[in-house]
């Protein structure tokens, strides 16, 4: 009977700290939700989003990498390098070409990669999927999230990628 009660004992409160626990995961996909502005699952890697969120607002620099200003490609590999410790190449064609296997659009996940063609027939932007048909990227007005269905967004989406 002792060891019944030590095991109740143990189970309550391992059930009691899990509780704690998803009420915290459902208070951080709230709190970034709202941040940038998309419906999360609950499912995408809470580094990535914490890390995604502390870049909105930072300035464009073309040739940037940092939090003082970055372009489109800076933005991706600073994150990537971040979160995973990955290093990507440093354009969003060579990104494109060599970092990526091609997914379809219906198939993306949160942290695959978006490429665009925005100016002529080569890839020449990059941005970061979260959630809800909607994206994170360096652009003109900073680094920003922006929905997949914007018709500038539509008309020059070209393919998107899973980090290899």
């Amino acid at each position: 009977m002792k060891s019944f009660s030590v095991l109740l004992i143990f189970a309550l409160t391992v059930f009691a700290m899990s509780c704690g626990s998803v009420q915290k995961d459902k208070n951080f996909y709230a709190y970034y939700s709202k941040k940038l502005g998309v419906n999360l699952t609950g499912k995408e890697d809470k580094k990535l989003i914490k890390t995604m969120a502390e870049w909105k607002g930072t300035p464009y620099k073309y040739g940037g990498a940092g939090k003082s200003g970055t372009d489109c490609s800076g933005f991706v590999s600073q994150v990537y390098k971040e979160v995973y410790g990955i290093k990507l190449h440093r354009s969003s064609r060579d990104m494109y070409k060599n970092d990526v296997k091609r997914i379809s659009k219906n198939s993306l996940k949160c942290g695959d990669l978006i490429f665009f063609k925005t100016s002529g027939k080569k890839v020449s932007h990059v941005g970061i999927y979260i959630a809800d048909n909607k994206f994170i990227h360096a652009a003109s007005k900073g680094v920003v999230v922006n929905d997949l269905d914007n018709s500038y967004y539509k008309k020059t989406y070209y393919k998107s990628g899973r980090v290899k």
